[in-house]
C-alpha cells in the first residue's frame, strides 16, 4: 500500500481559502466603506438642502415680520387718524350745539333780569345774574326747565339788596345740559 503525503496540498489549501477569506473580508470592508461614504453624502446632501431651506424661510419670516411692522404702523396711524376725525366730529357737533344753547338761553331770560355770568362743568352750567324781583327769577328758572338745550334749573344762592329804593335779586342757580342727538352718523374705526 502506498502512502501518500496531503499535508502540503492542505496548507496550500488552507493558505488559499485563507486568502479568498482575506479578499472577501477586503472586499466587504470596501463595501461597507463605499455604503458608508454614500451614507455620509446622502446626509450632507440632506442637511445641506435643509439648511437652505431654513435660509429661505429666515428670510421669508424677516421680509415678513417687515410687512407685519409696516402694517402694525400703518394701523396706528390709521387710529390716530381716526381719532382726530372723532375729535373733528365732535368739535362740528358742538360748534352748532353752543350757538343753539345761547340761543335757547337768550330767549328763556325774561324781561327784567340781567346775566353776570355763564359757566360750564362738562354738562352743568352756572348762571349768575340780577333780576328785578325773585317772581323774573323763578319764571327764568320755568323758561330754562322748558327750553331744548336746558333741564332741571336749581337755585343755588339769591340775595336781595336794596339799591337806590329799588330791590334787586342777585342769583346764581345751575342747569343741566339736554344732550343733544348728533344729526350725523358718528366714525367708527371698523374697516
Amino acid at each position: 500500500m502506498m502512502r501518500l503525503n496531503l499535508l502540503p496540498w492542505r496548507e496550500q489549501r488552507r493558505k488559499e481559502l485563507d486568502q479568498r477569506l482575506m479578499r472577501r473580508a477586503g472586499i466587504a470592508w470596501i463595501g461597507v466603506l463605499v455604503v458608508l461614504l454614500y451614507a455620509h453624502l446622502q446626509l450632507a446632501s440632506i442637511i445641506s438642502h435643509q439648511r437652505a431651506q431654513n435660509s429661505y424661510l429666515q428670510q421669508q419670516i424677516a421680509l415678513m415680520n417687515t410687512k407685519i411692522q409696516k402694517i402694525a404702523a400703518i394701523k396706528k396711524a390709521r387710529a390716530a387718524l381716526l381719532a382726530r376725525m372723532r375729535v373733528i366730529q365732535t368739535l362740528q357737533m358742538d360748534r352748532m350745539q353752543i350757538v343753539h344753547i345761547f340761543n335757547n338761553l337768550a330767549s328763556a331770560v325774561p324781561a327784567g333780569i340781567y346775566l353776570t355770568s355763564f359757566g360750564q362743568a362738562k354738562a352743568t352750567f352756572t348762571i349768575s345774574g340780577v333780576a328785578q324781583s325773585n317772581e323774573r327769577v323763578s319764571q327764568f328758572m320755568r323758561n330754562l326747565a322748558r327750553s331744548r338745550s336746558f333741564t332741571n334749573p336749581i337755585l343755588d344762592v339769591i340775595t336781595v339788596v336794596k339799591s337806590g329804593g329799588r330791590h334787586l335779586s342777585f342769583f346764581t342757580l345751575t342747569v343741566q345740559s339736554r344732550a343733544a342727538i348728533p344729526t350725523k352718523k358718528p366714525i367708527t374705526g371698523r374697516g
